[in-house]
């Protein structure tokens, strides 16, 4: 059973709740990569280890954590691992999950993003070296994000704490869509046909050039660079638990 405990005090808004877990093909690979990522959180954080064959019950309280990396040490089960991912996916929509691919073989990034990950970190080995490797993620507006935004259909604009921002029709179906996809990914083909494009003929340019348009609007209204992430050969993301739909 994957158990974790709720961290409270923390000195950042940010990083105040639930904590961290870590998960391997075996406890003791999962206990080394925990020690590697206590380093970045504050110490109030809990930070939890587990293995994969540890039972994974359904109804765990999706509380219990902020995120939850999985150490993929074995290319060859590449398609358990793949279903590790879209099992947590499934169960836990606000969870920020991250595959950690070690070695120094190949993987397939997308295939992880696809399954439901929200980053993939490749290190060569659980080192000291690693440990500066993951300061990326722990300093990205990913795990600072201090930005909670809701689409209002109705009204066809996104609300912050303070600031309303009015968009076209257009950007918020994409958003909608975006925000309500288990993986927030969609491809180009997909926004296309929302905009209403040709799927067959539609300018790539155009499209991009609309996204570069809306990510820009969220980051002058509301601070946030990397709101639509682009993901290369495939389409765009939405930042995990930045927007919810009213």
């Amino acid at each position: 059973m994957l158990t974790g405990k709720l961290a409270t005090g923390s000195q950042r808004p940010t990083n105040e709740g639930p904590g961290v877990l870590t998960l391997g093909r075996t406890r003791t690979v999962a206990e080394n990569f925990k020690a590697l990522v206590a380093r970045h959180v504050h110490s109030d954080i809990a930070v939890d280890a587990s293995s994969y064959t540890h039972s994974y019950k359904r109804n765990e309280d999706p509380d219990l954590y902020r995120a939850i990396f999985i150490i993929i040490d074995d290319p060859q089960a590449l398609d358990e691992n793949l279903a590790l991912v879209e099992n947590l996916r499934a169960t836990h929509l606000d969870l920020i999950i991250c595959a950690v691919i070690t070695g120094r073989g190949a993987y397939n990034k997308m295939k992880y993003y696809l399954a439901g990950a929200d980053c993939c970190i490749k290190l060569n080995t659980l080192s000291d070296e690693s440990s500066e490797l993951l300061s990326g993620f722990f300093s990205s507006e990913e795990w600072q994000r201090e930005v909670n935004l809701v689409l209002d259909p109705t009204r066809i604009c996104l609300l912050g704490t303070r600031k309303k921002l009015d968009i076209s029709f257009a950007e918020m179906k994409i958003l909608e869509a975006l925000a309500q996809t288990s993986n927030h990914i969609l491809s180009h083909d997909e926004i296309a046909r929302i905009m209403g494009l040709n799927a067959n003929f539609y300018d790539p340019r155009a499209l991009e050039k609309s996204i570069s348009r809306l990510r820009g609007k969220i980051k002058e209204v509301y601070g946030t660079h990397n709101a639509i992430q682009s993901i290369r050969g495939h389409g765009y993301r939405l930042m995990r638990g930045l927007i919810s739909t009213a």
